[in-house]
C-alpha cells in the first residue's frame, strides 16, 4: 500500500518527506533510551550503596549497644559477684548478723552502684535482710516467690533477669553466697543475694544520652515489625528482648538511631531523582506537541469525518504523501462500503433473531407433541379401567338400597372414578385427541353468556370486564369446550390475583401476515382470526415459567391446590380447534393470554339454549343388542347393565365371533354396541359387513381411544352414534334406548356412514 499508488505521487526529483512513523520512533528511542539509561544507572548505585550503608550501620549500632548495655551494668554485675564470696557475709547469713550486714550493705553501697534495692536470702529461702530506698518501700519484698528460687539458680550460681516492679521495669542481678576461697562456687550455697536497678524513665533517657540513641521500652505485643534501616531517613532501628527469670520476654527495648550522614545522602538521592524526573518530564512535553503536531490533528480530522460521516472533512490530506494521507484517502474509499456493510448485518441478525425464535418454537412444539402422544396412550388403558370401576361402583349402590354403608362406599368410588375420568378428559384435551363436535358459532354471544358464571367462579373481590370489540366473531369450535377454555383461563387469572384485581375478556378480529408478525405466534396459518383476549393485572410470569405453562401437570401452586391440567386442557382444545396460542406476561406487570381462532363466513349453528331431557319409551327393552368389547371387565359390564335392563344381550370378544353370532342368530338384531378399535377386525368394519345381510340394525360405537382413532383430527362431522369411555351405567341405558326409540337409518344412509368411519379410521 505505497503512497504513489493512491493517486497522490510525489513530484519527480523531489526530496521524500520523513515518514511519521519514523518520526515517531526515533523520538520515542530518544525518550526511552535517555531515561531509563540514567534511571537505572541511578537506582543500581543507590541501592548497591544503601545495601551497604544499611548493613553496615546495623551492624555496628546493635555492637556498640551491647558494649554500652554491658558497661553500663558493670558495676551492678560487681556488687552481686563481690559481695556474694565474702566469708563474713556467709558468716552473717548463717548468724543472721543483721548488725554486720547494717554497717556492710547500707545506703552508700546503693548510692555507689547505682542501683535500688538489695535483697538477701539464707540457703532455705528465708528472707533475712531487706535494703531500699525510703521512698522506695513497696520494693522491700521481692516480687519473685521463695518456691522459685531453686528454678531461679539451676542454670548456674549466677543469674540475670528482668522483673515487673510497682516502680516499674527493674533489672536484677542474683548469685549464690559461697566463702571466698570457693570462687568457682562448687560447694552447696550458703544464701542468695539479689540486686535491683530500676528502668525508668530517667534511666533510659541517661542511656540515650550517652548512646546518641532514642531508647523506649515497650511490651512484646506492640513491638514494630518492620526492623532494620528505614529507607527513608536511613534511621536505624532494633529491638534487645528482655527477658524474666523464667526465660520468657516480659518486654523489648527499642533502640532507634539516626545518623545524619545517611540523611544526607538520601536527601541527594532524592534531588537526583528529582533532576531525572525533570528531564522526563521535558522529554514528555517535547513528545507531546511532536505528536499532537504530527499525529493528534490529522488523526482528530479523519475521527471527525468518520463520527460526522463526512468525507469532506478529510479532502486536504488525502494530497499528503504520509501514512496518514494514504489512511484518509482508503477511509473516503470505504465510506460507501460501510453503510452496505452496516445494513446486511441489520438484516442477518434480524434473520438469525427470527431463526432462533422458530427453532425454539419447533422444539417446544414437538415437545408437546411427544408428550401429547404418551397422554393419549395412557387415557385409552384408563377409559376402559375406569368403566369398568364406575360402572359396578353404580351398579353396587343401586343394589344395594338398604344399606346405608354400602350404598355410601360406593358412592365414593363412582366420585373417584368421576374425578379420574375428568384427569383422563384433560390428557385428551391437551393431546388433541379428545371427540369434539365443533359449530359455527358468535364467539361474542358465547363470552356474553358466560358473564354471569365467570362473575359467580371469580369471586367478588374482583371486577370482571368484557369488551366484545370482534366486527365478526364467527368461528368453527366445540361451544362446550369453548367454554372451558374460557373458564380455565379466567380460574388461572383469578389466581393470579392473590389480593383482587381485574379479568378483562376481550374480543377482536386481526389479520395475520406471515411475511410481517409470523414470528409473533408459531403453527397458524396467514389469514383472518378471531382473537379471544384474557387479561389480568396479576403476579405476572418469569421466562422459565412461560416456557412450561402449558405442560401437563406443570403448577405454581401449593401443593392439593391445582393438577397443573388446566392451561394444558386450554392448549390442547385450542391446537385441536386449528387455532394458536399467545402469552404475554412479566414479573409484577400482569398477563395477557391471546386465544386465536380461524374467522369463518358461514351460517351460525349453534345458540345456547336450555338442555331439555327427552322421554324414552320403555318399550323398546325387548330389544336384541349384539355388544362386541375386546376387554373382558368391558364387555361383561355392558352385559350386566343391559340384561338388567330388560334387553337380550349376545357377546362377542372380536369382529370375527361377532359374525359367528350374528350368522347362527336367526332373530332380529335391533343394535350393535360395538368398540371401534379392535384386533382383527374393527368396529367400522364389522358394522359395515353386518349391514347387508341386516340392514335394519343401528349401532352404538364406543371407544377409550383418543379422537385420532375415530375420525379426521377428532373432528365428529359423521352421522353416526358415539359413546367415549368412560360412561357410567346410566349413561349407556339412556344412549341405547335413545337410539332404539329413533326411526331406523335407511339401508344406503347406513352404508355411506359406516363407510365414511371406516375410511377415517
Amino acid at each position: 500500500m505505497g503512497g504513489s499508488s493512491s493517486g497522490c505521487p510525489a513530484p519527480y526529483g523531489a526530496t521524500q518527506p520523513m515518514r511519521v512513523q519514523t518520526k515517531i520512533t526515533l523520538l520515542l528511542a530518544l525518550v526511552v533510551m535517555a531515561f531509563l539509561g540514567g534511571l537505572f544507572a541511578f537506582r543500581l548505585y543507590d541501592r548497591a550503596k544503601s545495601r551497604a550503608i544499611a548493613q553496615q550501620r546495623l551492624h555496628e549500632r546493635r555492637e556498640s549497644f551491647e558494649k554500652f548495655l554491658d558497661h553500663n551494668g558493670a558495676a551492678h554485675k560487681a556488687l552481686v559477684e563481690d559481695y556474694s564470696c565474702w566469708d563474713q557475709m556467709v558468716d552473717a547469713v548463717a548468724k543472721n548478723d543483721a548488725h554486720w550486714l547494717t554497717e556492710n550493705i547500707n545506703r552508700s553501697t546503693l548510692d555507689s552502684f547505682h542501683i535500688q534495692a538489695i535483697w538477701i536470702f539464707r540457703a532455705d529461702g528465708t528472707p533475712i535482710y531487706p535494703l531500699t530506698y525510703a521512698n522506695f518501700a513497696d520494693l522491700e519484698r521481692l516480687p519473685i516467690a521463695r518456691s522459685e528460687l531453686g528454678r531461679i539458680f539451676a542454670q548456674g550460681p549466677l543469674a540475670h533477669f528482668f522483673l515487673n516492679s510497682p516502680y516499674g521495669l527493674m533489672e536484677i542481678r542474683a548469685a549464690t553466697i559461697h566463702p571466698s576461697k570457693d570462687f568457682v562456687r562448687a560447694t552447696p550455697a550458703r544464701g542468695f543475694i539479689f540486686a535491683g536497678r530500676l528502668w525508668n524513665p530517667p534511666t533510659l533517657d541517661e542511656m540515650s544520652i550517652f548512646t546518641g540513641n532514642r531508647i523506649r521500652l515497650t511490651p512484646v505485643s506492640e513491638t514494630p515489625r518492620t526492623l532494620g534501616v528505614d529507607a527513608r531517613d536511613g534511621a536505624v532501628t532494633f529491638v534487645r528482648p528482655l527477658q524474666g527469670w523464667d526465660g520468657q520476654p516480659i518486654a523489648e527495648l527499642l533502640v532507634r538511631n539516626e545518623s545524619p550522614v545517611v540523611q544526607e545522602f538520601n536527601r541527594r538521592s532524592d534531588n537526583l531523582v528529582v533532576c531525572l524526573i525533570a528531564f522526563a518530564v521535558n522529554l514528555l512535553l517535547l513528545l507531546s506537541i511532536s505528536l499532537w503536531r504530527w499525529v493528534r490533528r490529522p488523526l482528530a480530522r479523519i475521527m471527525a469525518a468518520l463520527s460526522h460521516n463526512d468525507p469532506a472533512r478529510i479532502e486536504p490530506m488525502c494530497d499528503d504523501n504520509s501514512e496518514f494521507g494514504e489512511l484518509a484517502r482508503t477511509v473516503r474509499q470505504f465510506f460507501a462500503q460501510r453503510d452496505a456493510l452496516l445494513l446486511q448485518m441489520e438484516e442477518r441478525r434480524a434473520a438469525e433473531e427470527t431463526l432462533r425464535k422458530k427453532e425454539n418454537e419447533l422444539r417446544q412444539s414437538q415437545k408437546m407433541e411427544a408428550i401429547g402422544r404418551l397422554a393419549g396412550g395412557v387415557a385409552h388403558d384408563f377409559n376402559n379401567l375406569l368403566t369398568a370401576i364406575i360402572g359396578y361402583a353404580e351398579i353396587i349402590r343401586t343394589r344395594a338400597a338398604r344399606d346405608p354403608l354400602v350404598r355410601q362406599d360406593a358412592g365414593l368410588i363412582c366420585q373417584a372414578g368421576e374425578q379420574a375420568a375428568t384427569l383422563t378428559r384433560q390428557l385428551l384435551a391437551f393431546s388433541r385427541k379428545q371427540f369434539l363436535q365443533p359449530k359455527v358459532l358468535d364467539l361474542n354471544a358465547l363470552v356474553a353468556g358466560l358473564h354471569k358464571l365467570l362473575e359467580r367462579v371469580i369471586g367478588e373481590n374482583f371486577q370482571l370486564r368484557a369488551q366484545l370489540d370482534a366486527v365478526d366473531a364467527r368461528v368453527r369450535a366445540d361451544p362446550t369446550q369453548l367454554e372451558q377454555v374460557i373458564l380455565n383461563l379466567c380460574v388461572n387469572a383469578r389466581d393470579a390475583m392473590p389480593t383482587g384485581g381485574t379479568v378483562t375478556i376481550r374480543t377482536s378480529n386481526e389479520h395475520v401476515d406471515l411475511a410481517q408478525n409470523g414470528h409473533v405466534i408459531a403453527d397458524i396459518k396467514e389469514g383472518d382470526y378471531v382473537v379471544l383476549s384474557v387479561i389480568d393485572t396479576g403476579i405476572g410470569m418469569n421466562a422459565e415459567t412461560k416456557r412450561h405453562i402449558f405442560e401437563p401437570f406443570y403448577t405454581t401452586k401449593e401443593a392439593g391446590k391445582g393438577t397443573g391440567l388446566g392451561l394444558a386442557t386450554v392448549y390442547g382444545i385450542v391446537r385441536q380447534s386449528g387455532g394458536g396460542i399467545l402469552v404475554e406476561s412479566e414479573v409484577g406487570m400482569g398477563t395477557t393470554i391471546r386465544i386465536y381462532l380461524p374467522h369463518v363466513q358461514a351460517a351460525i349453528e349453534y345458540v345456547a339454549t336450555p338442555t331439555r331431557s327427552d322421554s324414552i319409551s320403555a318399550a323398546s327393552r325387548s330389544s336384541t343388542l349384539l355388544v362386541v368389547e375386546d376387554d373382558d371387565a368391558v364387555r361383561q359390564l355392558v352385559r350386566d347393565v343391559l340384561e338388567e335392563n330388560g334387553y337380550t344381550v349376545l357377546c362377542a370378544m372380536n369382529g370375527a365371533d361377532a359374525v359367528r353370532i350374528a350368522d347362527r342368530y336367526e332373530h332380529e338384531i335391533d343394535l350393535l354396541v360395538t368398540d371401534v378399535v379392535m384386533p382383527g377386525m374393527n368396529g367400522p368394519e364389522l358394522a359395515s359387513r353386518l349391514s347387508f345381510s341386516r340392514p335394519e340394525m343401528r349401532v352404538l360405537y364406543v371407544s377409550g381411544y383418543s379422537a385420532d382413532e375415530m375420525g379426521d383430527h377428532g373432528v365428529a362431522d359423521l352421522a353416526v352414534q358415539y359413546l367415549p369411555k368412560p360412561f357410567s351405567p346410566h349413561t349407556l341405558v339412556q344412549r341405547v334406548r335413545k337410539i332404539l326409540a329413533t326411526t331406523p337409518w335407511s339401508l344406503d344412509g347406513e352404508r355411506a356412514d359406516i363407510a365414511q368411519l371406516q375410511l377415517s379410521i
